[in-house]
C-alpha cells in the first residue's frame, strides 16, 4: 500500500516538473523572441535607417549653405586658370527665418551696398534663399550678421569673373540646374560635373544662427583626387592680347590664333562680349552676342578665296604664277559686270599671277576662275577645310556653305572666284587653311583641348590628335606661300609688314555682305609669321569694317608685335 502512495506521488511530482519545465521553455521562448526582435531593432536602426536617422537628426543642427554645385576647372595650356579665378565672401540669407528689422537690414545694405529698401522689397520676398556679394569687409559688421538668424556668411569661388577672358570658347552653365549650356561647359559637362556633390553646412541653434566658434562644415562624397580639369590649348597671354586689341577697334568680329606646328589654338576672340554671370540679359539681343563668330557664324570670304583659286589653278596645272592677265577695270560674264578694286584707274593692265594675287586683281582671278572651272575650285576648297567642321569639339560649329553646282555655272563663277556669291566660312576654318599653306600642305587639325587632369595635376586623359595628312603639294605650298609674302611687301596687306620678327605672309580681303538687313563689308586679313619659320597664324575679321588692308592687317601687325615680346 506505502508502495503504491509513494509511486503515486512521484508521478505527480515528475508532472509538476513537467509543467514548470514547459513553462520555463515558454518563458525562455517568449525572452528569445524578444531578444531577437531587439536585436533586429538595433540592426535596423543602427545599420538600415541608420543613416536616414543621423541626417534628420543633424538637419536640427545643421543648415545647408546653396553655393552651387562645385565643376571642374578650366585651364589654359600652362594650367593658368580660365575659370573659379577669384575667391570672395557673400551673405547668405534666408527669407523665411531672417528678422527685417531696421538695423538688421542697415547692417547688411552697409556690407552688400545695397540699399535698404531694395532688400526688404526686392531681395527678401522670396521664399528662396539669396545670395549677396560682400563689398565692405568690414569684420565687425560681419560678425553681426552671424547673430542674425537665417544670415550666414561664407567665402567661395566665382566660376566666371567680370573680364570674361575667353567666354565664348569656355561657355556658360545654366545656374539652376548646374549643366553647360555652351562652350566648353557644353562639350565636357559630364565630366565637369563628375564627382562634384559637395555642401556647406552652418551649425546653428534651434532659432537658425549660426553657433559662434563652430562655423562651417564641408561635406564631400567624393574619392581623394576623383575631380576632373580641362586643359585647354589657349594661351591666358596671347588670349589677352588678342581681345585687348581688338576691343581697341570697338567692333564686332573675330580673332583665331593657331600654333602652326601643333595645329593648337592659342586664342580664339569672339565680340561683342557678353557677361557669363548675367545670360539672360542676352537671350532677346538682336547683336547675337552669345554666338561664337570664330565658329558659329559663316561670313563671305571675299579675296582670301584667292588662295583656294590660285591651289586649285597651281594643283591642276592649270596655269602658273608668271602666266599673264589683263585687267581693265571689270570683267563681265554674260550680261553680268564684276568690278575690280582698280575699276576707277582705269584697271590694273597687264599683271601676272603672282602680281594678281598680291593686289588682289578681281578681273585676273575671274579669268582664271572660268579657266579653271568651278568643280575644281569647289573640290580644292573642300580639301582646304572649307564648307566642313574643324571638330574642335565645341557643339556650336557650323560647316559653313560652299555652292552648289548648279550655281557655279554662268556667272557664280565669277562670284566665287573673288570669295563671293553663296560661300560662307568660319574664322576657324580660314586660320586652319592658312595653317596648312604655312605648314608646306599639310593638314595638321587643330585642337583645343590638350588633357583631362586631377585636382593634383595628374594626368587622367590626354586628347588624342589626328595623323597629318598631305593635301595640297610641296610645291604648291611653296608657291602660295611666295605670293603671300608679296601681299605683305608690295600688294594690299603692307600695314601688315613687322621688319622686327622678319617677314610676314598673308592675304587681305574685303568681302560683300548683308549686317542686320542692310549692305556692308567685312574686313579680312589671314596670315602667319615669320614667313621663313612660321610660328603663328593669326586670321581676323572685322565686321563692317570695310577694307582689309586699312582695318584688318594693321590690327595683325599689332597683335604679331605683342605676342614676339613675350617671352
Amino acid at each position: 500500500m506505502g508502495c503504491r502512495v509513494d509511486r503515486k506521488n512521484k508521478e505527480q511530482q515528475i508532472a509538476v516538473l513537467d509543467i514548470y519545465k514547459k513553462r520555463i521553455f515558454s518563458i525562455a521562448f517568449v525572452f528569445t523572441i524578444m531578444l531577437f526582435g531587439l536585436i533586429g531593432r538595433l540592426i535596423y536602426v543602427q545599420i538600415i535607417k541608420g543613416n536616414d536617422y543621423y541626417i534628420r537628426a543633424k538637419s536640427q543642427w545643421m543648415k545647408e549653405i546653396p553655393i552651387g554645385i562645385e565643376r571642374g576647372k578650366i585651364y589654359d595650356r600652362n594650367t593658368v586658370l580660365l575659370t573659379n579665378k577669384h575667391k570672395f565672401k557673400y551673405l547668405i540669407i534666408f527669407p523665411e527665418y531672417f528678422i527685417a528689422s531696421e538695423n538688421n537690414l542697415k547692417i547688411i545694405s552697409n556690407i552688400t551696398g545695397i540699399k535698404s529698401d531694395k532688400l526688404k522689397f526686392n531681395y527678401l520676398t522670396s521664399n528662396r534663399s539669396i545670395r549677396l556679394k560682400i563689398v565692405n569687409n568690414n569684420i565687425d559688421l560681419i560678425k553681426k550678421t552671424t547673430m542674425m538668424k537665417g544670415v550666414f556668411s561664407v567665402e567661395y569661388s566665382d566660376r566666371y569673373d567680370k573680364n570674361g577672358l575667353a567666354s565664348h570658347v569656355i561657355g556658360y552653365i545654366n545656374k539652376i540646374d548646374n549643366t553647360g549650356e555652351k562652350g566648353i561647359e557644353k562639350r565636357y559637362d559630364k565630366i565637369l560635373k563628375e564627382n562634384q556633390f559637395s555642401k556647406i553646412y552652418a551649425i546653428v541653434d534651434a532659432k537658425k544662427r549660426i553657433i559662434p566658434g563652430l562655423g562651417y562644415k564641408k561635406i564631400d562624397n567624393v574619392l581623394p583626387n576623383s575631380k576632373k580639369n580641362i586643359v585647354t590649348t589657349l594661351d591666358y597671354r596671347i588670349q589677352s592680347i588678342a581681345e585687348m586689341e581688338f576691343d581697341k577697334l570697338k567692333k564686332n568680329g573675330s580673332v583665331v590664333i593657331l600654333d602652326v606646328k601643333s595645329g593648337e589654338i592659342l586664342a580664339m576672340v569672339s565680340r561683342p562680349n557678353f557677361d557669363q554671370n548675367n545670360v539672360a540679359a542676352y537671350l532677346k539681343s538682336k547683336n547675337k552676342e552669345l554666338y561664337n563668330r570664330s565658329i558659329q557664324i559663316g561670313y563671305p570670304p571675299g579675296s582670301i578665296f584667292k588662295i583656294v583659286v590660285a591651289a586649285a589653278a597651281l594643283e591642276n596645272q592649270i596655269t602658273d604664277i608668271d602666266e599673264t592677265f589683263y585687267c581693265k577695270g571689270y570683267e563681265k560674264i554674260g550680261k553680268t559686270r564684276i568690278r575690280c578694286s582698280s575699276f576707277d584707274n582705269g584697271g590694273h593692265g597687264e599683271l601676272n599671277l603672282e602680281e594678281a594675287f598680291a593686289l588682289s586683281c578681281n578681273a585676273a582671278f575671274i579669268q582664271l576662275g572660268q579657266k579653271i572651272g568651278g568643280e575644281k575650285i569647289i573640290s580644292m576648297a573642300k580639301k582646304l577645310g572649307l564648307g566642313t567642321l574643324t571638330n574642335i569639339g565645341l557643339l556650336e560649329e557650323i560647316p559653313g556653305r560652299l555652292p552648289t553646282k548648279d550655281y557655279i555655272k554662268g556667272a557664280g563663277i565669277g562670284n566665287i572666284s573673288i570669295g563671293q556669291g553663296t560661300l560662307e566660312v568660319t574664322p576657324l576654318q580660314v586660320a586652319k587653311m592658312t595653317s596648312i599653306i604655312a605648314n608646306n600642305g599639310i593638314d595638321k587639325g587643330v585642337y583645343l583641348v590638350k588633357k583631362i587632369i586631377d585636382d593634383n595635376g595628374n594626368l587622367v586623359k590626354k586628347i588624342k590628335k589626328n595623323n597629318p595628312t598631305r593635301v595640297l603639294s610641296y610645291k604648291t605650298a611653296k608657291k602660295i606661300q611666295y605670293m603671300m609674302e608679296k601681299v605683305v611687301t608690295i600688294g594690299t596687306a603692307k600695314n601688315a609688314r613687322l621688319n622686327e620678327i622678319g617677314s610676314v605672309a598673308g592675304k587681305t580681303g574685303s568681302s560683300q555682305a548683308i549686317l542686320q538687313g542692310k549692305a556692308t563689308v567685312h574686313a579680312w586679313f589671314t596670315g602667319y609669321f615669320p614667313a621663313n619659320n612660321p610660328k603663328y597664324v593669326i586670321t581676323i575679321i572685322v565686321e563692317d569694317g570695310g577694307s582689309g588692308s586699312k582695318v584688318a592687317a594693321p590690327l595683325f601687325k599689332k597683335i604679331a608685335r605683342e605676342i614676339n615680346s613675350l617671352r
